[in-house]
């Protein structure tokens, strides 16, 4: 099992942003750790909005302290990978195309060592024609295997009212190997969304059973940016169960999200993407701050330990 007393926060300091973790346990030992690595020019006007700056990237891991092949496995206007999960005999990864609308669901199939990914395809794409979807995007899919039944949990948007935008939770389910056929369960309502703690709405959400039933633990609000989790026996009826709070540390102290949590023996880990405050001229002048990774750990799911900075 992972040993996080030789881990220190935040365990992967880069020359660019990184967004979005999601980790892939190697067959072998040690870890696939996928990420959004988000580049920028220094060039006036080179902003969030062009394609080249965005792609989704892979590095191995044996123990969240050494890395090697840090590399990107797709083309530019790629970002937030989720979680692997094997279906019908491959392993697929989940992910979105980005930034260049319309956002789309996107999955690519791996190799069994996750080591290598063929290009990816798109899927689920009626979702954006959803009435509550009023921006007609799609982003942050999140994969759960359930007996016969892979259920995708993603994110629309209600588009801008009185000024913000606030992103709502949709749910579609498959038999289908191929995942070409879908059946969408949010079609009139989204499954989760504006709430009094989050008027902006959720994102970035992760799955896993606890206790008998079924525990999700997201990003709640976009501006006041927290933790917050859900309940459901059946992954279609969810109950918001209130706050998941996380001691700050240099690395958050601005702001943090996009959880990525797994269990591995008996215990629960989580990668943390955080927003320190400092950021150079040029990562301000493109409205943005430095983004770390830090790992966390957790008996419950409930209360977490951070991993010492």
């Amino acid at each position: 099992m992972l040993n996080v007393g030789a881990v220190r926060n935040p365990f992967l300091v880069l020359d660019y942003d990184m967004r979005d973790p999601a980790v892939l346990q190697a067959p072998g030992g040690g870890y696939h750790l996928f990420y959004t690595r988000v580049t920028h020019e220094v060039q006036e006007g080179d902003t969030w909005t062009r394609s080249k700056n965005w792609k989704v990237a892979q590095v191995f891991t044996p123990d969240f302290v050494e890395f090697r092949d840090d590399r990107e496995i797709f083309s530019n206007g790629f970002a937030s990978p989720g979680d692997p999960v094997h279906w019908h005999g491959r392993l697929l990864l989940p992910f979105q195309s980005y930034p260049v609308q319309p956002n789309r669901l996107c999955y690519a199939v791996g190799s069994e060592d996750g080591k290598t990914w063929e290009a990816p395809t798109h899927f689920l794409d009626e979702a954006r024609a959803l009435k509550w979807n009023l921006d007609g995007r799609l982003i942050d899919p999140s994969f759960v295997v359930c007996g016969d039944t892979l259920h995708c949990f993603f994110v629309g948007s209600q588009g801008l009212v009185a000024g913000a935008r606030a992103n709502l939770l949709g749910h579609a389910t498959t038999q289908d190997p191929e995942l070409l056929s879908w059946t969408i369960h949010s079609v009139d309502v989204p499954l989760m969304g504006i709430t009094p703690e989050a008027p902006d709405g959720v994102e970035n959400v992760m799955i896993l059973p606890r206790g008998g039933e079924w525990m999700m633990i997201f990003s709640e609000g976009l501006h006041a940016q927290h933790l917050a989790w859900a309940s459901s026996p059946d992954l279609h009826h969810w109950k918001r169960e209130g706050y998941i709070t996380i001691p700050r540390q240099s690395w958050m102290a601005r702001k943090y999200g996009a959880p990525f949590v797994w269990q591995e023996e008996g215990r629960w880990f989580m990668v943390l993407m955080g927003e320190e405050n400092g950021a150079s001229p040029a990562l301000l002048r493109n409205g943005t701050y430095h983004t770390r990774f830090g790992l966390l750990h957790s008996s419950d799911g409930l209360n977490w330990t951070l991993c010492p900075e």
